[in-house]
């Protein structure tokens, strides 16, 4: 069965080929991207941010869980649109070419090189205010 068509109880009818619309722009994904690299850097300060807004900061990262849900579940209706491995970078390639889905890939990977590398800092941070 080849891409495009449906088969439905033995009976096979072709349908065009979805199309996702390519509307996001070079400074629009770069945008994206300095904003995943710069939210991993906010792991540096949750302590202080709780210390100076106090409960406010509790509704604060409430509300940011409840904006990841649409999130979660667009990822979740790609993935099960485009089983194949390699996540946004399939996505980005299948909308955007081969260059794109390695760009984001790539851009992906480093992003999360940092965010990690900064989780570790953040701990390593902790542990020393904590012996001291």
């Amino acid at each position: 069965m080849g891409m495009g068509t449906t088969e439905r109880s033995g009976n096979s009818r072709a349908r065009p080929p979805r199309q996702l619309r390519r509307s996001i722009t070079l400074p629009q994904a770069v945008a994206l991207y300095a904003g995943a690299v710069i939210g991993a850097g906010v792991l540096i300060l949750p302590g202080v941010g709780a210390g100076t807004a106090g409960p406010a900061s509790l509704v604060a990262w409430a509300f940011d869980g409840l904006l990841g849900i649409p999130i979660a579940l667009t990822f979740a209706e790609l993935a099960a649109h485009f089983p194949d491995a390699g996540g946004v970078a399939t996505f980005a390639a299948r909308a955007f070419g081969a260059g794109a889905g390695a760009v984001v890939g790539w851009s992906y990977f480093v992003a999360a090189a940092v965010a990690q590398a900064l989780v570790v800092l953040t701990g390593g941070h902790y542990a020393a205010d904590a012996l001291h």
